[in-house]
């Protein structure tokens, strides 16, 4: 869940860290979550993703970027630049 000031909060299943309990550090605008891994967009314009990682869904140390929008499947996940790519 996001909260107002841009954090977030966790709860539910977490074997594969998609809900860690204290959240996940960030200045968040939007947030997006499959069975097992969540990504959140930054207000920066970068993607943090945790949880599941084994199909390159959810890299741990995020991707940089200029992204305004994104997306969690089920194995994979999307993140729309503010150019249109």
């Amino acid at each position: 869940a996001l909260r107002r000031d841009g954090s977030n909060a966790c709860w539910g299943r977490n074997d594969e860290g998609q809900a860690p309990p204290d959240g996940v550090d960030g200045d968040f605008v939007a947030i997006s979550v499959a069975s097992e891994h969540s990504i959140a967009l930054r207000r920066n314009g970068n993607v943090a993703c945790w949880g599941r990682n084994v199909d390159g869904e959810a890299p741990p140390n995020g991707v940089e970027g200029d992204f305004v929008a994104i997306a969690a499947g089920i194995l994979h996940s999307l993140a729309l630049r503010r150019n249109g790519s």
